[in-house]
């Protein structure tokens, strides 16, 4: 018995300790460049920050959150806004069934931007598991050297932010 307790014990430590090593990119952090498919057209996308106009806006959503949806006219209208200045980039996280919806509310609500897919599955959300996306929506803005300014669930924020650097 003491050595089935040492053992859940050392096992909890284990975990703890792991749970505690997971870097979760925040506002400061640099990204490096990253490339994708794009769900819509098939083309390999690649995602040079010094490349954009001054910043770079990833969306993470999925179909399968309300918030998500309600939050697209929104978002729409921020791009629409911004384009001047901000490179947009969509994040679908879908399992594979899904996909086709997700490509529907892309042309639904005109989300006119690359939509990099992320696949619910082990293994197969590269972009999502690395940038420890556990929330959805959500908007990360990236400037030309690969620097989070903001990381939020609201794309008020990301506005918010823009109107301060103006």
């Amino acid at each position: 018995m003491k050595f089935f307790f040492l053992a859940v014990v050392l096992f909890a430590a284990f975990t703890l300790a792991a749970a505690q090593d997971v870097f979760v990119p925040t506002v400061g952090s640099r990204l490096r460049s990253l490339a994708g498919q794009d769900m819509m057209t098939g083309k390999v996308v690649d995602i040079e920050f010094a490349n954009s106009p001054a910043y770079t806006l990833f969306h993470f959503w999925k179909t399968g959150s309300d918030s998500c949806i309600r939050s697209f006219a929104r978002l729409q209208q921020f791009v629409q806004q911004n384009k001047s200045k901000l490179l947009t980039y969509g994040f679908p996280y879908e399992f594979k069934k899904d996909v086709p919806l997700a490509k529907e509310y892309v042309s639904k609500y005109k989300l006119n931007w690359p939509q990099l897919l992320q696949y619910r599955q082990p293994n197969g959300a590269a972009v999502v598991d690395v940038l420890v996306i556990t929330e959805f929506p959500t908007f990360i803005l990236i400037d030309r050297d690969g620097i989070i300014l903001v990381r939020s669930h609201d794309v008020g924020d990301v506005q918010a932010l823009l109107d301060k650097l103006k």
